[in-house]
């Protein structure tokens, strides 16, 4: 890449000194992002809400006995 850049349109030195801080800026921040490791890409909670996952089983144990229910509401 060429180091050489050519500013017209009547830029004065200010403009100039900010155009050159800016492009010295990206030119730094890709460097960077090209000297780190790709990242996993994540996905989104929307996307991962709807991936099937593994169900638990119902608890067992702690359960009232089934006549229970006949027994508080009697029928008729």
């Amino acid at each position: 890449m060429s180091r050489k850049v050519a500013i017209s349109g009547g830029a004065g030195p200010q403009e100039i000194a900010a155009i050159l801080a800016a492009v010295a800026r990206v030119l730094q921040d890709e460097a960077a992002a090209l000297a780190a490791p790709p990242a996993q890409p994540r996905q989104s909670p929307w996307v991962s809400a709807w991936r099937p996952r593994d169900l638990l089983a119902p608890a067992s144990g702690n359960h009232e006995p089934a006549d229970w229910w006949s027994e508080t509401f009697p029928a008729g």
